[in-house]
């Protein structure tokens, strides 16, 4: 505006601020001031396009770094919880919150950056108006800051009540997709499949109706402040007209307020989006704060030697509900002893069997490793001992590589070994080897191969405890018979520890344990 005023017309360089500029800088001609000006006006657009580009450059890099930040550490809390806490969560909400609430506090981050932003290019507008004409600019300022807080008190307040919905609803999508697909083939058999599409459409609905609405509510002020505002200059204008019967006299002044709202409103209209998504997301800003302040364990560098026992003193444990589990256990394991724990199921036997091997704290009593009380300080490393085969196997979607030095490093020897001693890789060399896809949940493997490939992972890192939680339940009693004698013949140096319903399937073991009602009932 100052540079196309000076170039219409020229004399205004003989008064204001336009001479004091003339005189400072020495010119001597108008022609030479405004050559000068426009080249200084066509550097300052080019620099506020390289400035812009890389001011957005700099406030995503910071929010995708914050996003990073928060998930990682949203998925190392959950990973730090003690065990018995992780049980009693659902993991579809967890996958939920590490990966997708995170993005939303992301989302957060930048709104209150372009919040700031809005807020700082208001305030420099704002600033000229008040220099021009304070009284009008007051009136102004009390009519739209009255309109803005009636707009922001009542669309903040359905925001959040629509952000909790989002959040649940969001979890909600989750959960019924992770449940479903790994239910898939159950899925097929009951041909429930309408009834499930049923149930994931009403999730979705709220889901989607929540986001509608928050951008609905985004759109609301907008269509207001720039009804208010320019309203307010016309009804001046009209006001002037009717009492003075002439408004040439504050039309450029109207003007100038018009070119300032008509810039201010949009960083209005735009601050006030970024309040309402604040709003909208406060819900999971909660949520994924309580994911990040959760109880979690400590777990310090403090090695543990095994040489001659486990020693389980007087143990207790209660479930998250108070119903005791254990109770008065004691319990002597021989350091190379192959011990079989047998029980009716919800006797305590795998309670027992976590217990020992450091996933379960006893609300009272002790567990020694030697002569070494497990703590805290040495749990990760007696937890590094023990060689872990489940009664059911999670193979992800990848080789059969990376599934047996999952969590650990990759070491083509190390797997090959692990795969010869489960007395699988005569099998493998006839496929692809340790590149051998197995389709997630060991889809493309049968029940006997799935098993061998948990095992060759318990055995790849070299545990000097091996643990079977009936583990060959599943399978038929020829090929039980198999695994079980190739997992009697790879732990020859190894404690080993079997839960079994089965006495056949621990028929080679030295002793015999039987958990009766959370006690030892005999041996």
């Amino acid at each position: 505006m100052p540079f196309i005023s000076i170039v219409s017309n020229p004399k205004l360089l003989e008064e204001g601020w336009y001479k004091k500029a003339f005189d400072y800088f020495g010119f001597t001609s108008a022609e030479s001031f405004i050559i000068i000006l426009g080249i200084g006006i066509i550097f300052f657009y080019f620099f506020r396009a390289v400035y812009s580009v890389l001011l957005t450059w700099a406030v995503n890099r910071y929010s995708a770094g914050m996003y990073k930040y928060l998930s990682k550490n949203v998925f190392k809390t959950v990973l730090s919880v003690p065990y018995k806490a992780y049980a009693q969560k659902n993991s579809g909400e967890l996958i939920h919150s590490i990966y997708s609430e995170t993005m939303d506090v992301n989302r957060i981050i930048l709104n209150i950056l372009q919040l700031s932003s809005e807020a700082f290019t208001a305030l420099m507008v704002y600033t000229v108006i008040i220099i021009l004409n304070w009284k009008i600019t007051l009136v102004v300022t009390a009519t739209l800051v009255i309109m803005i807080t009636i707009l922001l008190a009542s669309i903040t307040k359905m925001s959040r009540v629509q952000g909790e919905k989002r959040l649940a609803s969001g979890r909600n999508m989750n959960r019924t997709l992770k449940e479903t697909l790994m239910n898939f083939k159950f899925v097929k058999l009951k041909g429930n499949r309408e009834k499930i599409l049923n149930v994931y459409g009403d999730v979705i609905e709220v889901y989607s109706r929540s986001e509608v609405i928050c951008n609905v509510l985004g759109h609301v002020p907008k269509s207001i402040l720039e009804s208010l505002g320019f309203s307010l200059l016309v009804a001046t204008v009209v006001f002037i007209i009717w009492i003075y019967h002439d408004a040439s006299a504050v039309i450029p002044l109207i003007s100038m307020y018009a070119l300032a709202l008509y810039r201010i409103l949009p960083s209005i209209h735009r601050g006030m989006g970024n309040i309402n998504g604040i709003s909208y997301l406060q819900k999971t800003l909660e949520s994924v704060d309580e994911s990040l302040n959760q109880n979690i364990e400590t777990e310090g560098d403090e090695i543990v030697a095994f040489e001659q026992k486990i020693i389980l003193e007087n143990i207790h444990y209660k479930y998250v509900t108070g119903d005791e589990i254990l109770s008065n256990v004691s319990l002597e394991i021989k350091k190379g002893v192959k011990l079989a724990i047998t029980g009716e199921s919800g006797s305590g036997k795998s309670t027992l069997v976590d217990i020992i091997i450091g996933i379960h704290k006893p609300v009272s009593g002790t567990v020694y490793v030697d002569s070494a009380a497990l703590t805290d300080e040495n749990i990760k490393s007696w937890r590094k001992k023990i060689g872990y085969i489940p009664q059911s196997i999670y193979l992800f979607d990848g080789t059969v590589a990376e599934n047996v030095s999952f969590g650990s490093e990759h070491d083509e020897e190390k797997i090959k070994k692990a795969l010869q001693m489960a007395n699988i890789w005569d099998f493998l060399h006839t496929k692809e080897g340790v590149n051998t896809i197995v389709g997630e949940g060991g889809i493309q493997l049968s029940g006997g191969q799935l098993q061998r490939i948990g095992i060759a992972r318990a055995l790849y890192d070299d545990p000097e405890v091996l643990v079977l939680d009936e583990a060959t339940s599943a399978l038929d009693t020829e090929t039980e018979k198999k695994i079980m004698e190739e997992i009697y013949n790879v732990s020859k140096t190894k404690t080993l520890i079997v839960i079994a319903h089965r006495l056949s399937t621990v028929e080679h073991c030295d002793r015999k344990i039987r958990i009766e009602k959370g006690k030892i009932a005999h041996e």
